[in-house]
């Protein structure tokens, strides 16, 4: 099934490289070069303007998390 979900993105605070995603009720961190990586540098400009944003994500990008 190719179901898209919204991931919850924002900075962690106190740093600028590690990123907390909130997927299905669970909190995780990553890395920002992870992200940028799976998800494409798109992200940066809500992220860096608001400090948030929200991706939409594909069963394949959700795997690379695990």
């Amino acid at each position: 099934m190719n179901e898209t979900q919204p991931i919850d993105c924002v900075w962690v605070p106190g740093t600028n490289d590690r990123v907390r995603l909130k997927l299905a009720g669970h909190v995780l961190e990553y890395r920002l070069s992870l992200i940028t990586k799976i998800f494409g540098a798109r992200l940066l400009d809500d992220l860096y303007l608001r400090g948030r944003t929200t991706l939409l994500s594909s069963p394949q990008q959700r795997a690379l998390l695990a």
